[in-house]
C-alpha cells in the first residue's frame, strides 16, 4: 500500500469502532502506525497538517489524533493550536508521536493541551495502552452521567499518591513537583507500600519503582492487584527499564502505565492526572452498576409480584387469572364441582376518560374494583384483565339462579353513583356468563363463550346480563363470516351509494342529498347499513369503506356536474375511526382536486359519539376541513354525551335532529320541547337545522311552524341509486312544495 500526500485510508465499514486520525509526513511511519492499529480501529490518515485539520473537522470526527511534530508545512504544535482553537475539534484528544526526546519539547506539547506523547522509536505495547487509555477517558467524558454525577476535583479533597522508591533523591524530586496538587504518601520498600494500600485510607494512585531490593516492583504490583481495594488503584511504574518484554510483563500484572527515568515532570503530571480521572470514572461507573444491580434485584422481586397483579387495583391480572381459572377447572374435575365464569365490562367507559380525564377514570376503576370485591366471598376470584374489563369465577353452590342474583348485585352496585371531587359520575356495566362444564370444558372454551356472551349483552343495551347459549356462538360465527364477506365485497366492488333528498323549507326546493351506503350482496340482495355498519366499525373496515364512499360521491358529483344537473351539495357520514386517522383531510382534498369540485359541494356529517375517542384530534381535523371550505354538520344531535358542550369547540354549519325526536313529535310533548330547544339553540348560533325521519304531512307542518330549515325522510323521498337522482326535481317543482304555506 502506498499513500500519496493528503490521501486517507479507511476500512470499508468501521462497525462502530473508535476512529483514529494518523498524521505523519513520512510514508514509512504512516505504514507502521496504520499496521499497528488497523485491526482494532477505523483509520484515516493525513500526510500534512492542513489535511489533518480538514479531516478532523469532517463528520464523523475522529475520536483520537496521533500527530507527528516535525512536518514541513505546519509542525505538530501549529496543528494542535489550530485544533484547540476550533470548538468543533477542541475536545478531540491528541497524542504526539515524535522523535524529539527533550523534556522541554514534551512539556511544550502537554502545556498546549496535548493529551499525551509517545517517543520514537515506538514501543508498540506501550503505545496501544496509551491509545486505549485516552479513548476510554474520552468515552467516559462524553457520558452525561460522568459530568452530572461524578464529584469533580473542586468538590473533594486532593487525590492521594503513594510514591514507592528506595532512592530518597527520586522521592524528593517527585514530592517537590507534585505536592502542590496532590497529597503525597511515601514508602521506601514494597512491604511498607503494601501496608499503606491495605490500610484504612488507601491511596488513589501508586507511583512504583521497578528496581528495589528485597521485593521488586513487579511483585509489589502483583500483590496490590490481589487485594480487593488494590484492584481499583492504578499503578504507574517509574523505571529506568526500557525493555519491551519487561513492560509487557508489567501490563500483564495490572500496571496502568510507565514513566521512564530521568523524570519529565510534565509527563508524570499528565500521566497521573489521566489515570486518576480514569480511576475515578471507572469507580463511579462500577458503583453505579452495583446500585442498579441492587435496584434491579428489588425490581425483579416486585416484578414477580407488579407481573401477576394489576398495578391500579391490586387485583389479579390476566396472567394470574389464567392460572386461577386453570386451577378452578382442575379442582372441579376432581370434585365434580360447577362454577360460573363472568365477563364484566363497564359501558362506554371511554366517555368518562375523555370528558373527566384519565386520572378520575382510574379512580372510577379502583372504586368499581372495591365494590365488586366487597360483594364476593374470598373463595371467588376477581381479576382486572383489561382497561375496564373484569373476570369473575363464581362457585355455583346455589345453582344458576344464585349466579344470576350475584351478577345482578354486581350490576346494581356499579350503577350506584360514584362521587369524585364533588362530581357525580354514573357508570353501568354489562355481564356475559359461561357455565362450567355445560358451556365449555377448557379455559379457552369458557373464555371465548363468556366473551361472546358479553358482546351480546352490550349489544342489548346498558346494564344487561346474558347467559351463554349456542345461538350466541352461532351469531359470533356469523359476525366472523360477515367480516370475511365484507372484505371480499370491498375487493369485488359490491357496495353502492344511494342518495336521499333534503328539502329546504325556506327555499321551497330540494337543495342537496345525503349519501347512504348499500351492499349489493350476491346472495342476500340489497342490504341496508343496519346489516353491516356495526361490524364494519368493530373490524376497522369502516375506514376503507368510508374512503370508498367519499371517492364514489366525488366521482358521481363530477358526472352530474358535467351533465349540468348537479345538486347543491352531497352530505357524507363520517365515523370515529375515520376522524382518528391523520390522513382524512388529505383524502377529502384529493377527492375534491381529482374531480375538480368546489369544497362547498361536499358536506361531512359526524355524530357526537365520533368525538369521544380522540376529541382533540377530531376537532383539529374538522377545523382543517372547515378551513378548506367543506361544510360540516352534526348528525343525530341530542342523543350523544354532553351534547351542548361540543358546540363551544366545533364550528359547524348544521345540526341534524335525530329521527327519534321527530317520530312522535305530534303526540309526545317532551320530544316537541326538545325539538323546539334544538331549533332555538341552532338558530342562536347561526346554524341551519335539518330534521330527519320526516314521514307525515303533520310532522312537516309542525317543523315548519317551529322554524326548522330543512327536512329529510320518506315523505320527501326515499334513498335512490345515482341513476334516479335526477327524478327528484331539485327546483321548486317538488310535490311537497305545494303543501308548504307561503
Amino acid at each position: 500500500m502506498s499513500l500519496t500526500p493528503h490521501e486517507t485510508a479507511s476500512p470499508a465499514g468501521d462497525g462502530g469502532r473508535p476512529r483514529l486520525l494518523i498524521v505523519d509526513d513520512a510514508a514509512v511511519n504512516l505504514h507502521t502506525l496504520i499496521g499497528m492499529f488497523r485491526d482494532d480501529y477505523a483509520i484515516s490518515a493525513a500526510t500534512s497538517g492542513l489535511k489533518a485539520i480538514e479531516l478532523a473537522r469532517r463528520d464523523p470526527r475522529p475520536d483520537l489524533i496521533l500527530l507527528d511534530i516535525q512536518m514541513p508545512d505546519m509542525d505538530g504544535y501549529e496543528v494542535l493550536a489550530a485544533l484547540k482553537q476550533d470548538a468543533a475539534t477542541a475536545d478531540i484528544p491528541v497524542i504526539f508521536v515524535t522523535a524529539l526526546a527533550e523534556a522541554a519539547d514534551a512539556a511544550r506539547g502537554l502545556l498546549m493541551g496535548a493529551a499525551d506523547y509517545v517517543t520514537k522509536p515506538i514501543n508498540p505495547e506501550l503505545f496501544r495502552v496509551r491509545v486505549r487509555n485516552q479513548l476510554e477517558l474520552t468515552r467516559y467524558r462524553r457520558m452525561p452521567a460522568a459530568f452530572e454525577l461524578v464529584p469533580q476535583s473542586g468538590d473533594m479533597p486532593p487525590p492521594t499518591l503513594l510514591v514507592v522508591d528506595d532512592v530518597p533523591e527520586n522521592i524528593h524530586e517527585l514530592l517537590v513537583a507534585l505536592r502542590d496538587e496532590f497529597r503525597i504518601l511515601v514508602a521506601s520498600d514494597g512491604i511498607r507500600a503494601l501496608e499503606i494500600v491495605q490500610g484504612s485510607a488507601p491511596p488513589d494512585l501508586v507511583l512504583l519503582d521497578v528496581v528495589m531490593p528485597g521485593m521488586d516492583g513487579y511483585e509489589v504490583c502483583r500483590r496490590i492487584k490481589a487485594t480487593p481495594d488494590g484492584q481499583r488503584i492504578p499503578v504507574v511504574f517509574v523505571t529506568v527499564v526500557d525493555d519491551t518484554r519487561d513492560k509487557v510483563r508489567g501490563f500483564a500484572l495490572g500496571a496502568a502505565d510507565y514513566v521512564t527515568k530521568p523524570f519529565d515532570i510534565e509527563e508524570v503530571r499528565a500521566r497521573v492526572r489521566a489515570h486518576l480521572e480514569l480511576a475515578r470514572l471507572r469507580r463511579f461507573l462500577e458503583d453505579l452498576v452495583a446500585q442498579r444491580t441492587a435496584l434491579l434485584r428489588v425490581s425483579e422481586e416486585k416484578y414477580r409480584i407488579l407481573t401477576h397483579r394489576d398495578p391500579l387495583t391490586g387485583l389479579p391480572n390476566r396472567v394470574l387469572f389464567a392460572e386461577l381459572l386453570a386451577h378452578s377447572i382442575q379442582m372441579a374435575q376432581h370434585a365434580a364441582m360447577h362454577f360460573a365464569l363472568l365477563c364484566l365490562d363497564l359501558d362506554k367507559f371511554a366517555a368518562i376518560n375523555e370528558t373527566l380525564g384519565h386520572g378520575l377514570g382510574d379512580r372510577v376503576l379502583v372504586q368499581a374494583a372495591q365494590r365488586l370485591r366487597g360483594l364476593l366471598p374470598e373463595r371467588d376470584a376477581l381479576a382486572r384483565v383489561g382497561g375496564d374489563e373484569f373476570y369473575v369465577i363464581l362457585d355455583r353452590d346455589q345453582g344458576e339462579r344464585g349466579v344470576a342474583l350475584a351478577a345482578q348485585r354486581m350490576l346494581d352496585a356499579l350503577a350506584a353513583p360514584f362521587a369524585l371531587d364533588g362530581q357525580t359520575v354514573y357508570v353501568s356495566a354489562s355481564i356475559g356468563v359461561a357455565l362450567y362444564p355445560e358451556d365449555g370444558a377448557t379455559a379457552d372454551e369458557l373464555l371465548s363463550r363468556a366473551d361472546a356472551t358479553l358482546h351480546q349483552a352490550k349489544a342489548a343495551g346498558r346494564g344487561s346480563l346474558r347467559f351463554f347459549s349456542p345461538e350466541i356462538m352461532l351469531r359470533a360465527r356469523e359476525r366472523l363470516s360477515l367480516e370475511a364477506e365484507m372484505r371480499r365485497a370491498l375487493e369485488r366492488g359490491e357496495f353502492r351509494v344511494h342518495y336521499q333528498p333534503q328539502l329546504h323549507l325556506n327555499e321551497r326546493a330540494v337543495t342537496g342529498l345525503e349519501a347512504l351506503v348499500r351492499w349489493a350482496h350476491p346472495e342476500r340482495g340489497l342490504l341496508g347499513p343496519g346489516a353491516f355498519i356495526s361490524m364494519a366499525e368493530e373490524s376497522g373496515l369502516i375506514v376503507p369503506l368510508g374512503n370508498w364512499v367519499l371517492r364514489e360521491v366525488g366521482r358521481q358529483m363530477r358526472a352530474w356536474t358535467d351533465e349540468g344537473a348537479a345538486p347543491g351539495y352531497v352530505a357524507v357520514n363520517l365515523c370515529a375511526l375515520q376522524l382518528g386517522y391523520g390522513d382524512l383531510a388529505d383524502s377529502v382534498r384529493d377527492v375534491l382536486e381529482t374531480n375538480r369540485l368546489a369544497p362547498g359541494c361536499l358536506e361531512l356529517e359526524i355524530t357526537e359519539s365520533c368525538l369521544m375517542a380522540d376529541r382533540g384530534r377530531a376537532i383539529d381535523t374538522l377545523e382543517t376541513l372547515r378551513g378548506m371550505g367543506v361544510r360540516l354538520s352534526i348528525d343525530d344531535f341530542g342523543t350523544g354525551y354532553s351534547s351542548m358542550s361540543y358546540l363551544q369547540h366545533l364550528r359547524v354549519h348544521r345540526l341534524k335532529i335525530d329521527m327519534t325526536f321527530v317520530r312522535d313529535l305530534e303526540t309526545n310533548p317532551g320530544n316537541a320541547s326538545i325539538v323546539t330547544a334544538i331549533i332555538a339553540l341552532g338558530h342562536s348560533l347561526d346554524l341551519e337545522i335539518v330534521a330527519e325521519g320526516v314521514e307525515t304531512p303533520e310532522q312537516l307542518a309542525h317543523l315548519r311552524r317551529l322554524g326548522c330549515d330543512l327536512v329529510q325522510g320518506y315523505l320527501v323521498g326515499r334513498p335512490v341509486p345515482a341513476s334516479r337522482v335526477l327524478d327528484l326535481r331539485f327546483g321548486p317543482g317538488h310535490p311537497l312544495v305545494g303543501m308548504l304555506p307561503a
